[in-house]
Parts: C-alpha cells; structure tokens; sequence
C-alpha cells in the first residue's frame, strides 16, 4: 500500500487517497504527536477496508509526516505490535 494522494482539512485533519483503496478517502486526525485514523468513506468499488489496513494506513501517515516514532510509543499498541 503506497499514498497515492492527500490534502489538508480544518482542525488539522488529513484526507487521505491509498493505492489499495483508490476509490476511498481516509480522513486522519492528530492526536498528541500521531495520526489516528478516525473513519473511512469506503466505496462498493474498492476491497473492505480491515483493521490491519488501518494500521497500515496510520503507519504511512506518520511516516509521511516524520511521526512514526510518536505513533510507536502510543498508550494502547494493537495485538498484532509488539512493545518492549
């Protein structure tokens, strides 16, 4: 999965296009010093977006914006992270 596109909203959120999901715009809002994925405006075109795909999609946004290292240390990491 690569950002194929993304443009800035009020209140600093983000939309986001994603090379998986062409047809469907992912808007993420800052939360501390990361970018949380609040909700997806899914197209019937496009595969179902699971929750490993929003990982993902988080993970590539804070890379993009140099905040990959604040979304590591977030409070509640997924089951499928590992922190040490």
């Amino acid at each position: 999965m690569e950002i194929i596109d993304y443009s800035y909203k009020k209140r600093g959120r983000v939309e986001f296009v994603f090379s998986t999901f062409p047809h469907s715009k992912a808007m993420l809002y800052p939360i501390k010093n990361y970018f949380f994925v609040r909700y997806v405006t899914w197209d019937e075109r496009d595969p179902i977006v699971t929750k490993a795909d929003l990982e993902e999609m988080e993970m590539l946004a804070n890379k993009h914006f140099g905040r990959e290292s604040w979304y590591k240390k977030r409070k509640n990491p997924t089951s499928s992270e590992q922190r040490f």
